[in-house]
C-alpha cells in the first residue's frame, strides 16, 4: 500500500537548537556577535538568506541560523544609522564651507590610507609584518602625509592660489576674515563627528554584545517587513531538515571546505556473489547469491552508531553524536516537462522539479523515509543519499565515583561530520566514506564571553584601545558605505518585486552557496589538543562504520575476506585522500573485484 506522506515536504515550524526562551547555544552567541563585528560576514548572510530568498538552507548543527540572520539585519540597521549621520554631517559641513571641510577630509583620508597600509603589511606576513619594519614605513608615510596636508592647508609657499584655497596665513581657508566663524564651525563639526561617531558606534555595539554573554536569552529583534519575516520562518524550519541543494562544487556544505587539510575520503568495492563458504550459494541454500539490501545495511550502521551515544555508561558515551540522513542534489534544477526515463520513451514528468515547491518557489527541506529508501536503492540517480554522522566535541564533565563534580565541561565547538554512501550495483557493494572537520568559531567573536564582566569605564577603554586607526578610518568612509548599503536595499526590493518566480525559468539555481558556520570559523585549530580530538573521533567513527558493515555482510553469508583486507589498509595506512587533492593510484587488495582508492597522506599534526 502506497504511503500517503509526500516524498518531499517542508519541515514544520518550531524552535531550532535552543527552545523558545531557553539560553542561546554558544555557537549561536558567537555567530550573532560576528554579525556586528564583521561587516562582510553580515552582508554575505543577508545576501544569501534575505535578498535571494529562494535558496536552499544548509542544515544547522549546534546553532540557530534564524537568530544569526536576525542579528545581521539589526547590525545592518545600526550601520545605516551610523553612516547616515556621518554623511549628513559631512554634507552640512560642505554646505557651510567647502574648503575647510575638504581639509579635514583630506587629513582623515591620510589616516585611512595609513590604516589600510598597516593592515596589508600585517596580512602579508614575513618581514613586512614585523613591528619595526611596519613602524618605520608607517612612520615615514605619516611624516610625508602630514607634510602634504600642511602644504595644502597653508597654501604651500604662503602665496594665494598655490596649493591652498586661502591666502597667506590661512589654515585651509580658516583665517581672521569675516567668514572664520563659519569655517571654524564647519571644520570642528566634521572633525568631532568623524571622531566621536565611529567610537560611539563601537561602544553601542559592545553594549549590545554584553547582552549575548553566557546563558543569554537575548532574541534577535523581529524583522521589518512581511516578506522577510516569512522567509526567516522558512529558514528556521528548513535548517532542521535533511535535504541540501548545493550551488557550487561542495555537496557537503557546512561540514568544512573540500580543500581543507582535514578533508578525508576513502571507498571500498566488494563482490557480493561470493559466500562465506566459498561458493555462489546464498544463505538460504536456494542456489542464489547473497542478497544485500543497502537500506537494511544503512539501518544496521545507524543502530551501531547510535549505540555509541546511548548504551555505554555516562562517562563513556559520545554525547555530541547525531546521526541523520543527508539527501543532496545540485542546486541547478531543471523545471521543464521532460521524459521520466533517460531513453526518452514513456511518460513525461510534468511536476517541475521534485525537490522544489512550485507554489512557494523554494526548495523542500525534508525527505520522507519512503523517499530516502527509494533514493538509496537507486544509486545512479542525480539525487544522492548519505548517512550523516555529526560529532560536536563540546567537552564532558568529570565526576568522581560518588557523583561529585571534579571538573565541569568546557565548550570547544569543533564539529566533525562524516558521510557514508552505500550502493549495490551490478552485484557489487560500493562503500564511500567522507569526513571533514570545521574548526572553532573565530576567537574575536568570543568577545561576548568577556564583555558582561566589564564596567562602563572598562568598556569605554576597550573601545578606544581596539578602535584606534580603524575607528578613524570608518568615519571618512561613511558616505561610501551608505551608498553601497542603499544600493543593496534597493536591489533587494527590486528583486522581490520583479514578479517573475524562479519556477518560471527552465533552469534555476536554488542551491545554497555558503555555510554560516564555515564563514565564521578559524582557519585551523588553536591548540594541538583540538587536532588530537579531531583525529580521535575520525578514527572512532571510521572503525565503528567498518565493523558494522562487516557484521551485516557476515550475517548475510557474504565473503568479507577482501573487505577486511581493504579496511585494514584504510584504517592503518596514512595514504588517504586529503585536502581536496588526489595522488597515488588504485591498488588491488585481496579477492577478485576488491579495490581500494589510496590517496594523499594525512595532514601533519
Amino acid at each position: 500500500m502506497a504511503s500517503s506522506e509526500p516524498d518531499f515536504s517542508h519541515m514544520s515550524a518550531g524552535p531550532a537548537g535552543s527552545g523558545a526562551g531557553a539560553p542561546l547555544q554558544n555557537s549561536t552567541r558567537y555567530l550573532c556577535a560576528a554579525a556586528y563585528l564583521d561587516d562582510p560576514f553580515a552582508r554575505k548572510v543577508i545576501k544569501e538568506f534575505v535578498q535571494e530568498d529562494s535558496r536552499g538552507v544548509v542544515p544547522s548543527f549546534g546553532f540557530d541560523l534564524a537568530q544569526v540572520i536576525g542579528h545581521c539585519l539589526r547590525a545592518r540597521r545600526m550601520r545605516l544609522v551610523r553612516d547616515g549621520v556621518l554623511t549628513l554631517v559631512i554634507l552640512l559641513g560642505l554646505a557651510l564651507d567647502v574648503t575647510a571641510v575638504l581639509s579635514v577630509l583630506l587629513l582623515f583620508g591620510v589616516v585611512t590610507l595609513l590604516f589600510y597600509v598597516a593592515e596589508a603589511m600585517r596580512a602579508g606576513g614575513g618581514v613586512w609584518s614585523s613591528g619595526p619594519v611596519r613602524a618605520v614605513l608607517v612612520g615615514s608615510l605619516v611624516v610625508f602625509g602630514l607634510f602634504v596636508v600642511m602644504q595644502y592647508l597653508t597654501g604651500g609657499s604662503g602665496s594665494s592660489g598655490d596649493l591652498g584655497f586661502g591666502g597667506s596665513g590661512d589654515f585651509g581657508g580658516i583665517s581672521g576674515s569675516s567668514g572664520s566663524g563659519k569655517s571654524t564651525f564647519a571644520s570642528l563639526l566634521v572633525l568631532v563627528t568623524l571622531v566621536t561617531v565611529p567610537f560611539g558606534y563601537r561602544y553601542l555595539v559592545y553594549g549590545t554584545l554584553r547582552k549575548l554573554g553566557p546563558g543569554s536569552r537575548e532574541s534577535a529583534p523581529e524583522a521589518v517587513g512581511e516578506r522577510v519575516r516569512a522567509n526567516l520562518a522558512r529558514v528556521s524550519a528548513a535548517q532542521r531538515g535533511n535535504i541540501t541543494l548545493y550551488s557550487r562544487e561542495n555537496p557537503f556544505l557546512g561540514s568544512g571546505g573540500i580543500g581543507s587539510r582535514w578533508a578525508r575520503a576513502w571507498s571500498i568495492a566488494l563482490e557480493l556473489d561470493r559466500t562465506a563458504r566459498g561458493d555462489a550459494t546464498g544463505a538460504t541454500g536456494e542456489g542464489g547469491p547473497p542478497v544485500v539490501d543497502p537500506v537494511e545495511l544503512h539501518r544496521a550502521v545507524h543502530d551501531r552508531l547510535i549505540a555509541m551515544r546511548d548504551e555505554p555508561p555516562t562517562n563513556e558515551r559520545i554525547g555530541g553524536l547525531m546521526v541523520d540522513w543527508h539527501v543532496v542534489a545540485r542546486g541547478e534544477c531543471v523545471q521543464i516537462d521532460r521524459p521520466v526515463e533517460p531513453t526518452g520513451q514513456g511518460e513525461f514528468y510534468r511536476g517541475g522539479h521534485p525537490l522544489i515547491d512550485r507554489d512557494r518557489a523554494v526548495p523542500y527541506s525534508r525527505a520522507s523515509e519512503s523517499a530516502i529508501e527509494a533514493i538509496v536503492r537507486h544509486p545512479q540517480a542525480d539525487v544522492r543519499c548519505y548517512q550523516r554522522v555529526t560529532v560536536g566535541t563540546q567537552g564532558q564533565a568529570v565526576r568522581g565515583a560518588d557523583g561529585r563534580v571534579v571538573a565541569p565541561a568546557q565548550y570547544q565547538d569543533i564539529m566533525l561530520s562524516a558521510f557514508l554512501y552505500l550502493a549495490v550495483e551490478g552485484r557489487m557493494l560500493y562503500a564511500q566514506f567522507v569526513v571533514n572537520v570545521v574548526p572553532p568559531v573565530r576567537e574575536d567573536f568570543r568577545i561576548v564571553d568577556d564583555l558582561p564582566a566589564y564596567s562602563t569605564a572598562m568598556l569605554a577603554g576597550r573601545v578606544v584601545r581596539e578602535g584606534g586607526l580603524r575607528a578613524l578610518a570608518e568615519g571618512v568612509l561613511g558616505p561610501f558605505r551608505l551608498v553601497r548599503s542603499l544600493v543593496g536595499l534597493v536591489a533587494e526590493e527590486v528583486l522581490a518585486g520583479l514578479g517573475r518566480a524562479p519556477t518560471a525559468f527552465i533552469r534555476y539555481d536554488y542551491g545554497a552557496r555558503i555555510s554560516v558556520r564555515e564563514e565564521a570559523a578559524e582557519s585551523g585549530f588553536r591548540t594541538f589538543m583540538q587536532t588530537l580530538d579531531a583525529d580521535k573521533y575520525i578514527n572512532l567513527i571510521e572503525r565503528r562504520i567498518n565493523e558494522s558493515v562487516l557484521d551485516h555482510l557476515q550475517g548475510h553469508d557474504v565473503d568479507v575476506t577482501a573487505y577486511r583486507e581493504q579496511a585494514a589498509v584504510v584504517l592503518n595506512s596514512p595514504f588517504i585522500m586529503n585536502g581536496g587533492s588526489i595522488s597515488g593510484s588504485q591498488i588491488a587488495v585481496g579477492g577478485a573485484g576488491a579495490t581500494i582508492d589510496q590517496r594523499q597522506t594525512r595532514p601533519p599534526t
